[in-house]
């Protein structure tokens, strides 16, 4: 019964898994929830160390005692003598100026009308009548008016110039100027004292006390607040900091005592008052962990959906992130000996290597937009407040660390390049620091230990890339070109088997791979996959290596005593078996992919044509590769170099212009037969690959020089023969050693006519065993 209903609910979860693993839009959801739940969980976690709820003038429920050696300055008392040191400067006074013009204008108009009204003709009664129409000249008497009618212009000129320079004078004194309305009356009547003692007319100095009355209303006097500003400043400047240094260890306040406000001070200068309302911190925090998330995903649905669309990436881009934060939570806790010093701790979050990984195992442009996202999440760990510039500067490390390491391993093309990564990012590290102790003007001190924390960081970056690389690759099944050119190495079990069982096919395959490679450099494909895609393509001819004629080295061919069906069975086998020994080897997913495409669904043409001669209603399908045709431009090119190098082997006489020819006439077929409508090469790509091959082709298909017939029993006549021999032919060895002898013309006849007499250049894509089928 048991067994059962374990079998049901197995049954039932099963089910479950499948309709998840066809659902993959909720499945990447989970995903991304579950990830924004650790990301912040980790960057707020420190938020909820502190379990210091006091408040000033409640007694302390435990002994609390200094966690390092710190000086604690009194910030509040601080700031409250800065601001009495501030307040205690008088304001700067200056004239002013536009009161001032105000004056000179409104005088100059009361004197020109005066000229005006002695100019107009008439008696003395229309005169001052005209006179009275204007301020002040209404208060005055008609005996003044008519005296200052009477008085000449430059007498009036003279008696403008003084009177009005004696009110100036008087209103732009900074002693004894109108500062306040207060200032006004006094400063009139000082004024009209100085009228009084001059030696102006009576009539004059009537004028220009009404004058006073009528103008000097406001203070003459405004705040220089820039002067008056700066003297404060200096006088916050000079007020010194009371700093009070704690020892480590040292009691703040014990159980039971009241907290002070300096107590307080104390101890939220050290972290550990919780004095904020912690969630929402934590929702700040949230908010920014769905703005970095949410633009990683962004960037790869505009840009790199080829990411987006497999789940193991995404997973994996999640996973770097969280073991650094995971790892950056562990380094903010360590203590090294200062608060100085503690806050330094952050340089050693190896960012780094997140980048460093997801650039090797995914691509350099996601890897760089995860750099900046981490150096965000970076800065909000160290200081998750951001109260303190501290948590700035260790995200600038983190972020200059992580793109440095990006571009060191873009084109990883060895291990060593690895170890070189770890340098520069050290270099980049060291740099950063010490553009941040400049310009915070830390101590020595602060700068030698960042000095060390940022080599370290890059040293470790470096060592923990190579050592989860493998763990990478194999958990999320995904192929770096570390691992591609661990395969690439000629001991590998396969590649040994290949060259010591079918030498033929092995040395095929290497020059597979010179074509591919350089193909695949001129289209900006993958240069290293393809090489050693290249050399594992034909691994399936192990099961039966003298069925091709690469391997064949006698006069004797197997396929000449077997039935065509048969044979063009044997050669579509070497596919199925091949991905049987790439499984069994467990070589690269897309290693497979290559092998199992690299024939596309094409036609066994010369055993088809042999088939014919014998019967005329044979089937065709029977003569066609398995397929799937190639889907990617990397099996595209195996599979173009594969039917190239072959066919061009079986040129009598290649010349460069009959090799170009024959390699454009085998791609246009190619592309005819339809071998090439699943992978995105283009017309262009496809007049660069032709042209890479011939290139290539050429360097192995040269002319050389037929060395003569030694004579016998002549030594010295005979290294004559060979010296002149190599230099004819530009090859001379140095020691003047003859080479092996050619194979007799016999030989060499009946090779060909057991193995290439059935191959001629008309065959585009050659099927013969006698070809690399």
């Amino acid at each position: 019964m048991k067994i059962k209903r374990f079998k049901k609910t197995w049954g039932e979860i099963s089910k479950r898994l499948d309709w998840f693993r066809h659902h993959t839009f909720w499945l990447r959801a989970i995903i991304a929830v579950m990830y924004f739940l650790v990301f912040t969980v980790l960057l707020s976690s420190n938020l909820f160390v502190s379990k210091l709820h006091l408040e000033v003038g409640e007694p302390s429920p435990q002994l609390i005692v200094a966690p390092w050696t710190k000086d604690i300055e009194d910030t509040d008392k601080y700031t409250q003598d800065q601001d009495a040191a501030a307040n205690a400067v008088q304001p700067v006074y200056k004239p002013d100026e536009d009161f001032f013009n105000s004056l000179t204008r409104d005088l100059g108009d009361d004197f020109t009308a005066l000229h005006n009204a002695a100019a107009v003709t008439g008696d003395d009664s229309t005169r001052v009548a005209k006179l009275k129409q204007t301020q002040p000249f209404n208060t005055l008497s008609q005996g003044i008016l008519l005296s200052l009618l009477k008085t000449s212009s430059d007498a009036l000129d003279t008696e403008e110039q003084v009177g009005g320079d004696l009110i100036l004078t008087r209103a732009r004194n900074v002693v004894t100027g109108a500062r306040t309305d207060a200032d006004v009356a006094p400063l009139r009547e000082r004024t009209k004292s100085d009228i009084d003692q001059s030696a102006l007319h009576d009539d004059a100095k009537a004028f220009f006390k009404a004058f006073i009355d009528q103008e000097l209303t406001r203070p003459t006097l405004v705040v220089d607040g820039q002067t008056t500003q700066k003297l404060r400043n200096a006088a916050r400047a000079s007020v010194k900091r009371e700093i009070t240094q704690y020892k480590a260890n040292q009691k703040i306040v014990g159980p039971g005592d009241i907290v002070t406000k300096d107590i307080y001070n104390v101890l939220s200068q050290y972290g550990l008052i919780n004095s904020r309302n912690t969630w929402e911190a934590v929702a700040g925090i949230a908010l920014l962990v769905i703005f970095g998330l949410g633009t990683i995903i962004g960037y790869l649905y505009q840009y790199k959906r080829d990411v987006l669309r497999l789940t193991n990436r995404l997973v994996l881009i999640g996973l770097t992130m969280v073991l650094v934060l995971v790892m950056g939570r562990g380094v903010v806790s360590i203590n090294l000996g200062g608060s100085d010093f503690n806050v330094m701790a952050g340089i050693l979050i190896p960012v780094a290597w997140a980048t460093m990984s997801v650039a090797i195992l995914i691509d350099a442009d996601v890897a760089l937009l995860v750099s900046v996202v981490l150096a965000v999440f970076v800065t909000i760990l160290v200081d998750p407040t951001l109260s303190t510039a501290i948590g700035l500067q260790m995200g600038l490390v983190a972020l200059f660390g992580g793109v440095v390491g990006v571009y060191s391993v873009s084109h990883l093309s060895q291990r060593s390049d690895l170890a070189r990564a770890g340098l520069f990012v050290s270099a980049a590290n060291a740099l950063m620091v010490s553009s941040i102790a400049l310009t915070t003007g830390s101590s020595l001190a602060v700068w030698i230990v960042g000095l060390i924390l940022g080599i370290v960081n890059g040293l470790a970056s470096s060592f923990l890339t190579v050592g989860a690389l493998h763990w990478f690759e194999s958990g999320f099944h995904i192929t770096s070109s570390v691992r591609l050119l661990e395969l690439s190495n000629p001991n590998r079990p396969l590649l040994k088997r290949l060259l010591m069982e079918a030498p033929g096919t092995y040395h095929h395959s290497i020059l597979v791979g010179n074509l591919a490679e350089a193909a695949a450099e001129a289209v900006n494909a993958d240069a290293t996959l393809v090489r050693v895609a290249a050399l594992y393509h034909d691994i399936g001819k192990l099961k039966r290596p003298y069925f091709f004629i690469e391997n064949q080295f006698t006069q004797d061919n197997p396929h000449d005593k077997i039935a065509p069906t048969l044979s063009a069975l044997i050669i579509i086998s070497h596919i199925k078996d091949g991905l049987e020994l790439a499984k069994e080897n467990k070589l690269p997913q897309q290693i497979q992919d290559i092998i199992a495409q690299h024939h596309g669904d094409g036609l066994v043409s010369f055993f088809y044509h042999k088939a014919l001669e014998e019967k005329d209603d044979v089937p065709e399908e029977a003569f066609h590769y398995e397929g799937p045709r190639p889907q990617t431009k990397e099996s595209a090119l195996v599979s173009l170099a594969d039917t190239i190098e072959a066919a061009v082997r079986s040129m009598k006489h290649p010349t460069p212009g009959r090799v170009e020819g024959f390699v454009r006439k085998i791609i246009k077929e190619k592309l005819n037969d339809g071998q090439l409508d699943q992978c995105d090469l283009t017309f262009q790509d496809l007049d660069r690959i032709a042209m890479a091959f011939v290139r290539v082709l050429s360097g192995i298909f040269h002319s050389r020089v037929e060395y003569p017939e030694l004579p016998s029993g002549k030594d010295h006549s005979s290294k004559k023969l060979v010296t002149d021999a190599s230099k004819a032919a530009g090859k001379g060895n140095e020691d003047g050693v003859s080479p092996e002898p050619h194979e007799s013309s016999e030989k060499t006849a009946a090779k060909d006519k057991a193995g290439s007499e059935q191959q001629t250049e008309q065959q585009a894509t050659p099927e013969h065993p006698g070809q690399n089928s």
